[in-house]
């Protein structure tokens, strides 16, 4: 039996130009500026960091961002709720559902660890039905670092299965290469795809485990899994 850790954006779903679209309206609203998510390097980190990133590049101080935060946050949640479909199933990237559809024939807890916060990923895990296949999920609203919710995800599992999970019985699967560092900071297996902005170059120099384009071929990622 394995822990594996899936991230969410840009490795199971895309929903990037609705997050851009979302990040333009909140800094609109907010600070009166054209700012768009693309411009920050956004991938595995949280909602917070960039927006506080994004702010830093505007000209807007963090102290700002920090006042605002609640207020930002919920209004994110809102606005992306409105410009996401009701169905948003051919946002699922290829081979995830497949994937996800063998895990669950495995005795493998799968959860799931995403930068966004619950309001967010609830809309996208409602959208796309992919809610049911994890066993529960760590937002970026719930740590301060990428390594904090991965270590937070390994004691809930724990805690959960009454069992431990230590080294390559963890495996962290994103699209970032800060999935793959923090999943070397406690020593799991780590598997990238190269389906978000970080290129396979960038991904292969912080040498995973695994590399691969997506996960089409889901039964090499469920033998890499393994």
């Amino acid at each position: 039996m394995k822990l594996v850790i899936f991230d969410m954006d840009q490795t199971l779903v895309d929903f990037i130009s609705f997050h851009q679209q979302t990040t333009r309206q909140l800094f609109k609203k907010f600070f009166n500026v054209d700012a768009g998510l693309e411009e920050v390097d956004f991938s595995g980190r949280s909602m917070a960091e960039n927006f506080i990133e994004l702010a830093r590049l505007k000209n807007i101080s963090s102290e700002e961002v920090q006042k605002n935060a609640g207020k930002l946050l919920e209004t994110y949640e809102m606005l992306f709720g409105q410009n996401i479909p009701r169905n948003g199933s051919r946002h699922i990237l290829p081979g995830v559902k497949e994937l996800l559809e063998e895990l669950i024939r495995t005795d493998h807890v799968v959860v799931l660890y995403t930068g966004d916060s619950p309001g967010v990923a609830k809309h996208v895990l409602e959208s796309t039905g992919l809610a049911d296949y994890f066993e529960f999920c760590v937002y970026g609203t719930q740590a301060r670092t990428r390594l904090d919710m991965v270590k937070m995800a390994i004691r809930k599992a724990e805690e959960m299965n009454e069992m431990k999970f230590r080294g390559k019985n963890v495996v962290i699967i994103g699209d970032s290469v800060r999935d793959i560092n923090c999943g070397k900071e406690v020593g799991a297996l780590t598997i990238a795809v190269a389906t978000g902005p970080h290129s396979p170059q960038e991904l292969a120099e912080h040498q995973p485990d695994f590399l691969f384009q997506d996960m089409s071929d889901y039964k090499k990622v469920l033998a890499a899994i393994g």
